[in-house]
């Protein structure tokens, strides 16, 4: 049996959403051991991430959309 997982890998929103939780769960266990992490440096990150996303949606390695052709998304 093989497990395909439900993500669209060429999807600038899905990455964005992807990088910018596992971002927040590590400033989140950061900050649980006792580490300080200022507002700015988490505003820096989540800059960070934005700017290579899109970085990489104007090279066109991602697309902006993030429905898929076909499918139950056809409107009818």
């Amino acid at each position: 049996m093989k497990v395909r997982p439900n993500f669209n890998y060429k999807s600038a929103t899905a990455w964005g959403t992807l990088l910018t939780a596992i971002a927040t769960g590590g400033i989140g266990i950061l900050t649980s051991l006792g580490v300080v992490v200022k507002q700015t440096d988490a505003t820096t990150i989540y800059g960070a991430i934005t700017a290579v996303v899109s970085l990489f949606t104007t090279l066109g390695i991602l697309t902006t959309s993030t429905d898929k052709q076909g499918g139950n998304n056809v409107q009818k």
